[in-house]
């Protein structure tokens, strides 16, 4: 902690730097985000899914060519946000769908966390360049913990 007056920020420039479009999908995949109460004699509890299946550390539930360029078609039919994040790449939102209505993105950037809002679809590409075993899943913690995961196998 210093006394001393904060250094004035930079003004942003005009234009931010163009980013190149990452092309045609070679593949496409659907990720469903969904949410079931679970019941035992004991508790109740809730549980987060991807494609009806809660995270299972010795599944892989991707696998994916190192190089492909993917389209992604995030759909979230739960009551509430989840922001998506996929390990060891970034990636681009190129559309965003939601009661009918789609949209794009003013300008690409490059992601590597999206929000998905309830009801909403996300349409992201993204091109996983590295071969190895990573994470996707919702970055809210206790949603993570409670499923909303998956692992992805990047071969070469």
């Amino acid at each position: 902690v210093s006394e001393a007056p904060a250094e004035a920020m930079p003004p942003l420039p005009e234009r931010l730097r163009p980013i190149a479009p990452l092309g045609a999908p070679t593949v496409s995949r659907r990720l469903v985000l969904t949410e079931a109460m679970t019941m035992n004699a004991a508790s109740m509890g809730m549980d987060f899914l991807i494609n009806g299946k809660a995270f299972d550390m010795g599944r892989v539930d991707i696998v994916a060519r190192a190089g492909d360029t993917e389209l992604w078609e995030i759909v979230n039919q739960t009551d509430m946000d989840h922001p998506f994040h996929i390990h060891g790449t970034q990636f681009q939102v190129v559309e965003r769908e939601r009661d009918g209505r789609v949209a794009r993105p003013p300008y690409l950037a490059w992601k590597d966390t999206a929000n998905v809002a309830r009801g909403e679809t996300v349409r992201l590409l993204t091109r996983q360049d590295r071969p190895g075993s990573r994470m996707y899943h919702c970055h809210i913690l206790e949603h993570e913990q409670l499923g909303m995961m998956g692992i992805v196998d990047v071969r070469a």
